[in-house]
């Protein structure tokens, strides 16, 4: 469908729509899904980030552009969308995912109830494309990166899922540092399914807004 518009960055934004709409329909309704950038209270603040899932019992500062203003400590995972990858591109990626991981929150104080396998303060980052490079050769290339800029999950929606193998988002299994499925099915059917996890459990943190005004 979005092929036909030709524009590249039309097309990308189009791209990126379809994944909002489609996580706003699949996940559950404690997350709110929009984009912006992430803040934190020494006034650090992350690239440009493609779709945010967010806690609603958490405020943002909503610009009319649709790219909001997000607080670090309401934060639950990053997406970032692209039409096709290759090795070169994770470069650009990586630092993306390294702007959000740099990021700190006033306090680590606040309440959880579900599934708490998933680190309490942690942001999940997830790498999503239309189409790309064999998954064995992107396995490589993330790898290779830095444990500050690789992403938890990457799903290729032509070829499979590649997730980091911590035991956290499903078991471990061997010594490889990420789990592969060659399975585009399957690995939609996996990003839904730790996308719950994450996502599922009610979670109530602390913030000590003080620090964001001072």
């Amino acid at each position: 469908m979005t092929e036909v518009l030709g524009h590249a960055a039309t097309a990308g934004s189009a791209r990126e729509r379809l994944i909002q709409d489609f996580l706003t329909g699949h996940l559950p309704e404690m997350t709110s899904v929009v984009s912006g950038m992430i803040v934190d209270s020494t006034g650090q603040r992350s690239k440009q980030q493609d779709i945010v899932l967010m806690l609603k019992s958490m405020p943002r500062l909503r610009f009319a552009s649709g790219h909001d203003l997000i607080f670090q400590e309401g934060t639950i995972a990053t997406f970032e969308i692209k039409t096709q990858i290759s090795p070169s591109v994770l470069e650009s990626i990586a630092d993306n995912i390294e702007s959000v991981k740099r990021l700190k929150p006033t306090t680590l104080l606040g309440a959880q109830l579900g599934d708490i396998d998933w680190p309490y303060n942690r942001i999940l980052s997830v790498v999503l494309t239309y189409g790309g490079s064999n998954l064995h050769v992107i396995g490589e290339k993330l790898n290779a990166l830095s444990d500050a800029s690789k992403p938890d999950v990457y799903l290729d929606l032509t070829k499979g899922i590649l997730i980091k193998n911590e035991g956290l988002l499903f078991p471990q299994f061997g010594s490889d540092e990420y789990l592969c499925y060659d399975d585009a099915a399957i690995g939609l059917a996996r990003l839904l399914a730790l996308l719950s996890k994450v996502t599922g459990r009610l979670v109530m943190r602390s913030v000590e807004w003080e620090k964001y005004i001072s």
